[in-house]
């Protein structure tokens, strides 16, 4: 079982750009069951044409306001999805996985970009998941925020204390990553770059005893400044957020982002 989260940075006006490829190639290859796209910017995609145009079984849209935000939700006939809200920046549904047969609620989220709304959001995440607290919950997506100052490569961040705050306040805990460890880039490479880690998978307790094998993986950077981020289930890779050693991979040190998603579990 997979999850794929995509900023897709104002590419779905067209479902046969370059990036709508790209992300049809993601989908098959990384053969993900629940693919979440944010950002599209677009209010004129339906979802018949998302499942005849990404050969999934069903999709939940919401529009883009203007030329801000919209966001897809896609699924094939390896789970049983069930939307419970949406809004701007949310999408709550749950989720039956049919081969095991397990029952969790999924959590698909743009944070706000102007940390304007930002409070309200996690609110509303939080009472989602405090509803049902022993009900396996599963967080991804954009989240516009760090956590720690070493997900930052640029001008120094600033509301990481009250972020973390909202996030605690859910129950969640970080489930680190393999790969590169920026998932953003503002893509001004000769002049000021900055580099962050926006896009990350959060849980909660009943998560990490029920689905303990999730591993989290970074794709590459391609047809956007976002990153791709894929969640496997059931992974045979060792599950970052320990002590072990881990390669140097892109402008930090993996072992210092490990380190601080453990530390975020205690």
């Amino acid at each position: 079982m997979a999850h794929l989260s995509w900023n897709y940075r104002g590419s779905g006006r067209s479902l046969n750009s370059p990036t709508a490829n790209h992300l049809a190639r993601l989908i098959t290859s990384t053969k993900a069951q629940v693919i979440f796209v944010s950002e599209t910017r677009t209010s004129k995609i339906s979802k018949t044409q998302l499942i005849n145009r990404f050969l999934v079984k069903d999709s939940h849209v919401v529009p883009a306001t203007g030329q801000s935000g919209g966001l897809w939700l896609m699924w094939n006939d390896e789970v049983d999805l069930n939307i419970v809200s949406s809004s701007h920046h949310l999408i709550l549904a749950t989720v039956m996985c049919k081969p095991s047969n397990k029952l969790y609620n999924r959590v698909c989220i743009y944070g706000d970009p102007h940390h304007c709304h930002t409070n309200e959001i996690w609110e509303e995440v939080s009472h989602f998941v405090l509803l049902n607290p022993d009900i396996p919950t599963f967080c991804m997506g954009d989240l516009n925020n760090i956590m720690h100052v070493n997900e930052k490569y640029g001008p120094t961040a600033a509301r990481i204390c009250n972020f973390c705050c909202l996030v605690k306040n859910c129950g969640f805990f970080g489930l680190g990553y393999n790969g590169p460890a920026y998932t953003w880039t503002n893509k001004r490479f000769a002049t000021n770059p900055t580099f962050q880690r926006l896009d990350r998978c959060l849980a909660n307790a009943a998560w990490c005893t029920a689905f303990s094998r999730t591993a989290v993986f970074h794709m590459p950077m391609l047809y956007s400044d976002h990153a791709p981020i894929l969640a496997i289930l059931d992974s045979q890779t060792q599950k970052q957020g320990n002590l072990s050693a881990l390669k140097t991979v892109g402008l930090v040190t993996a072992p210092i982002v490990a380190l601080q998603d453990f530390v975020f579990f205690t």
